[in-house]
C-alpha cells in the first residue's frame, strides 16, 4: 500500500512569499522585453549602487538566463551572505559608482534560472537563484511576472517564491523594490 504523502504547510507559507504590484506608463511589449532583453536588463536590474557587468538572456522554454552584478559588499541584501571586513574601515560606507572602495568592500553577485514559461508579452516564468563561488546555484524560488494592459500602462505583478526564511524573503522584498524603481526611471517617459 502506497504511503500517504502529507504536504509539508511550511514549504507554502505565504510569509516565505513575495508579491509586487507596479504600474509604469509604458507599454507592456516594452516592460516585457525589459525584462528579456540584455540590452534593457543591464540598465536597471539589481538594486541601487550595483552594476550588471555582464547580462545573458535566451527567453523561451528551457533557456537559460546569467545576469553579473557588481555590487558594494555592504547592502543590507548581501551582508547577511558577504563578510564584511569591518576593521577596513569604521563603519558602513556608502558608496556611489565610480567610488575608489577598497577591494575587499565589493563583490560580484551572479545570479542564473531557467524560463519556464513565456507568453510574450503577458507572462513570464523563470528559477531564481544565486551562482555560488563553486559554480553552483544555490537555494532556488520561482519568479512568475504577469503584466496586463492599462490602457496602454502597464500593471505588473511579480510573484516570488518559496524563499528559504523570511528574512530572505525581506531582503528581496527591499531588492526588486529599488530594481523596479530603477526601471522606472529607465523606460521611456510618456509624452
Amino acid at each position: 500500500m502506497p504511503q500517504e504523502v502529507i504536504p509539508d504547510r511550511r514549504a507554502t507559507s505565504p510569509t516565505r512569499e513575495l508579491v509586487i504590484t507596479r504600474t509604469f506608463d509604458a507599454p507592456r511589449e516594452l516592460v516585457f522585453e525589459a525584462f528579456t532583453d540584455p540590452r534593457h536588463l543591464t540598465k536597471w536590474w539589481g538594486p541601487n549602487r550595483c552594476t550588471v557587468i555582464a547580462c545573458e538572456a535566451d527567453p523561451v522554454v528551457g533557456g537559460c538566463w546569467r545576469i553579473s552584478m557588481r555590487s558594494p559588499r555592504v547592502l543590507p541584501q548581501f551582508v547577511n551572505r558577504h563578510a564584511v571586513n569591518r576593521e577596513s574601515r569604521s563603519g558602513p560606507r556608502q558608496h556611489e559608482p565610480g567610488d575608489h572602495a577598497q577591494k575587499d568592500d565589493w563583490i560580484v553577485e551572479k545570479q542564473l534560472g531557467i524560463y519556464q514559461e513565456v507568453i510574450k508579452p503577458e507572462r513570464l516564468v523563470f528559477t531564481y537563484a544565486f551562482e555560488g563561488a563553486d559554480g553552483r546555484p544555490g537555494p532556488q524560488t520561482v519568479i512568475t511576472v504577469s503584466l496586463a494592459d492599462d490602457s496602454g500602462r502597464t500593471r505588473l505583478t511579480l510573484h516570488q517564491a518559496i524563499f528559504e526564511s523570511v528574512s530572505v524573503r525581506d531582503d528581496h522584498i527591499r531588492g526588486w523594490t529599488e530594481a523596479l524603481d530603477r526601471l522606472v526611471e529607465y523606460l521611456p517617459q510618456p509624452d
